[in-house]
């Protein structure tokens, strides 16, 4: 089934692509944005595999309707599709896809992120075929995280539907940020896509692909540099926060690329990468919210004139069948506001249901409410804050080149709107708005994140050296920077909002920056050379994941036998909630992590139990607590034999506790019993 998802989806970017006359790399994340916004009420109700039979009719919905075209009609989009898929751009994007699928095949989760929630949420997503239900989410302390990122890992592991593979989870991850990326390739054409192309200018094009073929490579190889210039965490995790800068800068970008657009379009994508961006992160909202201030002065200060979307070139039919001008531009841009907000309720709707929530959250609401010890050292804070934005590399590691600080970044860009406008690239008037603008989100945002470290992640105390301050501030900052640089790449490489060229200098300009300044060494370690590490990390798996938890991983493993399930299988495993009680001697929770990563889609919540002290009624607490459905508990440190009766013996009835066993949890009138 997985061949009619790969194949609906593509012939769906061929179609945004061919109705809204744009090339398929621009409508490469238009696709990715819906693929994702189609998945997220399937995984509601648990139904994402549905999606499989709902691409295999959209596959034959297309044949249809192909067939039922006109002869002329026909052959007009098959000329269309002929001169897409050998364009420059779109070759250049399904070798950077093919690549990198093939590249990161045999990559292994190593990253203390991803054993946290990236992954061990993926995997849960993917064995459960959608969210898990009240109490039963995995990563618990992560549990309102939005899933954007994670649908998109689904659909790449649906693929695989027997197995959760790992290099899958990291294909979709990837996919997904690369898809965002591809619009870039756009100048590569080297002229307008779509239907305006003549029938001669398809097989020129083929004939020059040969031609271009080094400034393809090169083109593939600065993109996939691109971000380390500010972000290198998404080299060896999948978290949300590069894919979180790179929908908030393609949003940028959708807002000042209106000449030839039409009304549905323009308004409609601004909202769908609106929409994506607040399902990245929690943190999306913020970044949403910087937008539409973008969005809304460019609209006040550029298209209420009437030069507004759907102007330029173009007939009315090739711009959605309205010049429209910046006049009634209110009611879209409501809906562009409007939308992503529904959005954002939906999900803490769910989460509020079923009783998700983060810890951030829940220190960000004491801090909020003052019930918050914040620790005294905030000096050190602010000391580390200071050495770490003023002259530590943004990437944590040294370049052969140069090594940008977050001011020196921050400064770049500033500098890089001014050149714009130098090269004729950017007229006066829109340079110093963007320079403003820039300039102002950059001051806000540093300065919240600050305040961040002073509040809500006082507690983290790797953020009083540089080094970790330096990492927090470039994996939260990616959005500011890296999809500033976005904005700033798809103006100097493409047409700009002037339609001005220079023969390819602004184009030449990013590609030196990027080589300048790039972590080639996590760009590698990436794509392949991660390959000399993963039997280190799965052999580090495997010696944090002590006896005593193989044995707890065990027991999930035969009550899924015991199901009717033999092996873990997509929709048929064993689910629920799970409270593991060790010794109170035995604490780590590191090893917590790799264990929850490992019983993934069950969840798990950890406790520990000092004989000498605790009773009947902190066993029940404890499991009340955790709303446990199931219970297992490894031997304890018993100061008499007597010990073990006393704590357990009120759960049972008359039948001897085990130790090593899993018990189900049942509420009746006479209280907590347990069921083995």
């Amino acid at each position: 089934m997985f061949l009619f998802s790969i194949t609906a989806f593509f012939i769906f970017i061929l179609y945004i692509a061919w109705k809204f006359k744009i090339s398929m790399v621009e409508a490469a994340p238009v696709g990715s944005a819906l693929l994702i916004l189609g998945l997220y009420p399937l995984a509601f109700f648990r139904i994402l595999s549905f999606s499989d039979y709902l691409s295999a009719a959209v596959t034959g919905l297309c044949v249809f309707c192909f067939v039922r075209l006109t002869p002329g009609r026909q052959k007009e989009l098959i000329g269309f599709v002929k001169r897409e898929i050998v364009s420059p751009a779109t070759l250049t994007a399904l070798v950077m896809t093919a690549v990198m699928a093939i590249g990161v095949s045999g990559k292994a989760v190593s990253w203390w992120d991803d054993y946290n929630f990236w992954a061990t949420d993926a995997k849960a997503l993917f064995f459960l075929d959608g969210f898990a239900p009240k109490y039963t989410n995995v990563a618990a302390e992560f549990g309102d995280y939005p899933p954007g990122t994670q649908l998109m890992k689904w659909w790449f592991l649906h693929f695989w539907p027997g197995e959760f593979r790992e290099g899958l989870m990291f294909a979709g991850y990837y996919f997904l940020n690369l898809s965002f990326l591809f619009p870039l390739l756009k100048p590569l054409n080297g002229g307008e896509a779509g239907l305006e192309t003549s029938g001669k200018g398809g097989q020129s094009e083929r004939k020059n692909v040969r031609k271009r073929l080094p400034q393809m490579a090169a083109a593939a190889a600065v993109l996939w540099l691109f971000p380390s210039v500010a972000e290198a965490f998404w080299y060896d995790g999948c978290c949300a926060d590069l894919t979180m800068a790179l929908v908030y800068g393609a949003f940028l970008t959708a807002v000042i690329d209106h000449k030839g657009r039409g009304r549905f379009f323009y308004y409609g994508r601004q909202a769908l990468f609106l929409m994506v961006l607040v399902l990245c992160k929690n943190t999306g909202f913020l970044w949403s919210a910087f937008g539409l201030l973008f969005d809304y002065g460019y609209h006040f200060f550029f298209l209420r004139s009437g030069k507004g979307a759907g102007t330029g070139s173009g007939t009315a039919a090739e711009t959605g069948g309205k010049s429209g001008g910046g006049k009634g531009f209110f009611a879209p841009l409501a809906l562009v506001t409007l939308l992503p907000v529904l959005t954002e309720l939906s999900w803490l709707g769910f989460c509020v249901w079923n009783r998700r929530v983060a810890k951030l959250t829940g220190a960000a609401i004491q801090m909020a409410t003052g019930g918050m010890n914040i620790p005294a050292y905030q000096s050190g804070m602010v000391k580390a804050f200071a050495e770490a934005f003023l002259s530590w590399p943004l990437h944590r590691g040294r370049t052969f080149a140069i090594d940008l600080s977050p001011l020196g970044l921050f400064l770049i860009l500033l500098v890089f709107v001014g050149l714009l406008w130098k090269l004729g690239l950017l007229e006066r008037r829109k340079a110093v708005y963007l320079g403003g603008f820039l300039a102002a989100v950059g001051v806000v945002f540093y300065s919240i994140n600050l305040i961040s470290h002073l509040t809500i992640f006082a507690v983290e105390t790797q953020y009083l050296e540089p080094f970790g301050m330096v990492s927090s501030i470039e994996r939260y900052g990616a959005p500011f920077t890296i999809g500033g640089l976005y904005l700033l790449a798809f103006l100097a490489a493409g047409k700009g909002v002037d339609g001005a060229r220079k023969s390819g200098t602004g184009a030449l300009l990013c590609m030196v920056f990027v080589l300048l300044t790039a972590d080639y060494a996590g760009a590698y370690r990436a794509l392949w050379g991660y390959r000399s590490t993963v039997e280190e990390v799965l052999r580090e798996r495997e010696e944090i994941i002590d006896e005593k938890a193989d044995s707890f991983l065990a027991a999930l493993q035969e009550e899924e036998t015991a199901a009717g399930s033999p092996g873990r299988k997509k929709g048929k495993c064993f689910q629920g909630r799970v409270l593991y009680l060790r010794d109170s001697s035995d604490v780590s929770w590191v090893r917590n992590t790799y264990v929850g990563f490992a019983a993934s889609p069950v969840s798990v919540m950890y406790g520990n139990i000092d004989t000498a002290t605790a009773d009947f009624q902190t066993i029940q607490d404890a499991i009340r607590e955790a709303h446990a459905g199931f219970l297992y508990v490894d031997e304890l440190e018993e100061e008499s034999p007597e010990a073990e009766k006393e704590l357990f013996a009120p759960f049972l009835e008359g039948e001897e506790f085990s130790y090593g066993c899993l018990y189900q949890v049942k509420e009746t009138e006479d209280g907590i019993r347990l069921v083995k």
